[in-house]
């Protein structure tokens, strides 16, 4: 379509080295406005969701978006919001937690102190359905050794309106696509738009807003959960998550990827 056309000239034009520059100085408008440097954030991924805003705004150049953003608030908030992208949902790939059940929960347990708490982290937590699930999983592998075994999810996300959502542990009705009747009668409780999850699960999942790139890591932990992230940083980032992921687990904890992510060399 002849909208599909100019968006591909749009790319092509952010793309030469003055429309680097520009897109240079839009990054530095979200550095200064939300302290979160994306110039080592995947180039593409970044400039696709500049590109999406300046379509949505009919906005033809570069330039122009950029005086939008140093004169609208309200734009850099939408942008921010739309560069970190919050894809996520309960039981992604219901087999990975299967095998955390039958596989990894086991191992952590063996020889495990009974008073020494089994540490989670899911960094990238965006509205908290990673964590809750992880939480319920666990639950369900311990059965009625649940109120006597400690745990504790600790999930954080550089973007401190999601972390809101997450604490409030509210979804519509439609997670009824992705958690199980059992569940949701067991770990949710049913509200007018949706369902809430039970104290005893959000009890044990704490939330906070924390970059994972510049603020300091939890430590000791058994597993970290980190799926679907990576894929959005540069290479130089993904190495510093890798290496803050390394100092943060115990010497045999584990980390949990997407089925698109790697470690790497």
């Amino acid at each position: 379509s002849a909208w599909k056309q100019g968006y591909r000239d749009k790319d092509k034009k952010i793309n030469r080295s003055g429309g680097e520059e520009v897109l240079d100085r839009i990054l530095g408008v979200l550095r200064v406005a939300k302290g979160v440097d994306f110039g080592l954030y995947k180039r593409s991924t970044v400039r696709r969701r500049i590109l999406r805003r300046m379509a949505l705004r009919e906005i033809a150049s570069a330039d122009k978006y950029l005086q939008v953003l140093n004169t609208e608030k309200r734009e850099i908030d939408q942008l921010y919001e739309d560069i970190l992208i919050h894809v996520t949902s309960f039981f992604r790939e219901p087999a990975v937690f299967k095998d955390l059940k039958s596989i990894i929960y086991p191992r952590i347990l063996k020889n495990r102190s009974p008073d020494a708490p089994i540490r989670i982290w899911v960094p990238g937590c965006s509205t908290g359905e990673e964590a809750y699930s992880h939480a319920i999983n666990l639950v369900e592998f311990l059965g009625k050794q649940a109120a006597h075994v400690p745990f504790q999810i600790f999930a954080t996300d550089v973007n401190p309106g999601v972390i809101e959502k997450a604490r409030l542990g509210l979804y519509p009705r439609k997670i009824k696509a992705e958690v199980s009747a059992d569940r949701l009668r067991n770990f949710f409780t049913a509200t007018k738009d949706g369902y809430r999850i039970v104290p005893f699960i959000r009890e044990h999942c704490l939330f906070a807003a924390k970059n994972l790139l510049q603020d300091p890591p939890f430590i000791n932990l058994d597993l970290i959960s980190c799926r679907n992230l990576l894929i959005y940083l540069g290479p130089e980032l993904q190495e510093k998550a890798l290496r803050i992921f390394q100092y943060a687990a115990k010497s045999r904890g584990l980390l949990m990827l997407g089925r698109s992510e790697g470690i790497g060399d």
